[in-house]
């Protein structure tokens, strides 16, 4: 009996085997390997860079973007969230400073003490934190 071509159970084997080495080759997404990793000390730095003494004091805030002077550089910078990340940019949306990565929600809030802001940010898979920065700029 001659046979002039693949059977089924040899072509499904070689998807398999083409799809094995292609997995192997290119990755897989790390979301569905792992699970989503905190680092709780990320939160803690991005407040620390945002509480710098006598580096930025607060302007304003439009609830999601908050507006800060930079007293070191005379120059006015933007804290706002993009794509998961919080980041410091300038105040035309120029330059990248992430500050935390994984936010899915961030508000601000100017509280009645000048200079405080109250942050409410949720990161994904974690509840919401809230948190009072002290944004009063030299002196503080």
């Amino acid at each position: 009996m001659n046979r002039h071509g693949f059977t089924l159970i040899e072509a499904v084997l070689a998807l398999v085997v083409a799809s094995g080495l292609f997995l192997l080759a290119t990755g897989t997404d790390r979301r569905l390997v792992r699970p989503l990793q905190h680092d709780p000390v990320a939160w803690y730095q991005a407040v620390r860079v945002l509480e710098q003494p006598g580096k930025y004091q607060f302007c304003s805030t439009t609830g999601t973007i908050l507006k800060l002077w930079d007293q070191q550089r005379q120059t006015t910078v933007h804290v706002s969230l993009h794509r998961q990340i919080l980041k410091l940019t300038n105040s035309r949306g120029q330059g990248y400073y992430p500050l935390l990565k994984h936010v899915v929600a961030v508000k601000w809030q100017a509280t009645p003490y000048s200079g405080l802001v109250k942050m409410t940010i949720q990161q994904e898979g974690l509840p919401s934190q809230h948190v009072l920065l002290d944004l009063r700029g030299k002196g503080s």
